[in-house]
């Protein structure tokens, strides 16, 4: 069942393409660099800017946020920090991006679709190529009347918030985590063929294909995936309100190629809930049988090097092994944890899981298919196995995501 909408912005929420857009942008932001860093030419300001966009296309570091990746781009060409031009970019902000409002246009369906399908309760996201800082996309927003405090987005993404970019299918994994909905929950919406349709399928969503006259002579009758729709803003919002077309998309297979992104973007969205947690919430517990997100953090680690790989390096040393379920994880209140630092734990869990991901590296379509039994799924196979590992992250990544919403 749908219950996740994943939104691009840039010619899908608001007329504005972006190859034109960024051009606008540079054109804006170069003179204030240029004044503020005399001894730097245009040049050499537009090629560093050129290169943290190029780095961040690039990255598929789950541990590295796209601005980290950006501004260490940034400081190879230029010799700039972020700390060097932060109140400039502030300035640029307030000052001179909202007169780029003139080159957009908005689209009169996106705040009425966007509206409808949060009240009728589907989780909403921005989806836009996380390039820009977070002003220049809730401006991009505001433009297209849909300013973010208002229109009640689940999340956003920007160059702040993300640790990869389009068409990455870890992109769009990390948004599902951040969400707490598993792909075949989700559509994409979107017009750019590479970054919104063939991004999202690989990572087991179904599409929407914004059609317009940038990409109207495009024939992808013989592209490897296929849109589950395709047409304007205007036609998506018929098909969802008045044909139930929502209700009728048959969910993507489980190939392969989703599990290592699954669990990359889990990883990641893990981090980046982690960095928003305040000291005071670690070993809270506003339930008293409930677990404190230390103890979440705590146990997807744990899980990790003692129940979730040494599983699947059973499924393919023994030949159909019975799986039976671990012993039951520590209750709440039961470990002493005090001294633990919890971004700490979560980077241990994540080299844990660079291990599993090594063990997953090159695994032939046998080994993927090796077969197994568990004593309350029945006959499943090592496919299936890792694709519960990926899911117990999100069971509990979720989990600390409602903890933290009672915690104060």
């Amino acid at each position: 069942m749908i219950k996740a909408i994943l939104f691009d912005l840039d010619d899908t929420l608001l007329t504005n393409p972006a190859n034109e857009f960024v051009q606008h942008y540079k054109k804006a932001l170069l003179p204030l660099l240029t004044e503020a860093f005399p001894t730097l030419t245009v040049d050499q300001l537009e090629a560093g800017i050129i290169n943290g966009i190029r780095s961040v296309i690039k990255n598929c570091d789950p541990l590295r946020l796209n601005s980290e990746v950006f501004y260490a781009a940034f400081h190879e060409v230029t010799g700039l920090s972020l700390a060097d031009h932060q109140d400039l970019m502030k300035t640029f902000f307030e000052k001179v991006h909202p007169s780029l409002k003139q080159v957009t246009t908005p689209i009169e369906t996106a705040p009425l679709v966007v509206k409808w399908l949060l009240d009728h309760r589907y989780a909403v996201a921005v989806a836009t190529n996380p390039l820009f800082q977070h002003q220049a996309v809730e401006q991009r927003l505001a433009w297209a009347c849909l300013p973010i405090p208002e229109t009640g987005f689940w999340f956003v993404t920007s160059l702040d918030n993300m640790h990869y970019s389009k068409p990455w299918p870890h992109y769009y994994e990390e948004i599902l985590t951040r969400l707490g909905f598993e792909p075949d929950e989700a559509v994409m919406v979107g017009d750019d063929w590479a970054n919104d349709m063939v991004g999202a399928s690989q990572a087991g969503l179904n599409t929407f294909w914004i059609r317009n006259h940038h990409n109207e002579t495009l024939d992808i009758r013989q592209e490897s995936v296929q849109p589950d729709g395709e047409g304007t803003l205007a036609d998506f919002f018929r098909l969802v309100t008045e044909e139930n077309w929502l209700q009728d998309l048959i969910p993507k297979p489980l190939v392969p190629n989703q599990i290592a992104p699954r669990m990359m973007g889990n990883i990641s969205a893990l981090l980046g809930m982690v960095s928003e947690i305040p000291n005071r919430y670690w070993h809270q517990r506003p339930d008293p049988n409930e677990w404190s997100p230390m103890e979440i953090v705590v146990h997807l680690r744990d899980s990790e090097s003692r129940v979730q790989r040494p599983r699947l390096e059973r499924i393919l040393r023994e030949d159909d092994p019975f799986l039976v379920p671990p012993p039951s994880p520590p209750r709440p209140g039961e470990q002493q944890l005090q001294g633990l630092d919890g971004t700490k734990v979560a980077l241990e869990f994540a080299a844990e899981r660079a291990i599993t991901l090594d063990l997953l590296n090159g695994l032939s379509a046998e080994a993927w298919g090796r077969p197994a039994r568990h004593s309350v799924f029945g006959p499943t196979n090592f496919l299936e196995m890792a694709s519960f590992t990926a899911r117990h992250d999100r069971l509990h990544i979720n989990q600390l995501c409602q903890t933290l919403g009672k915690c104060e």
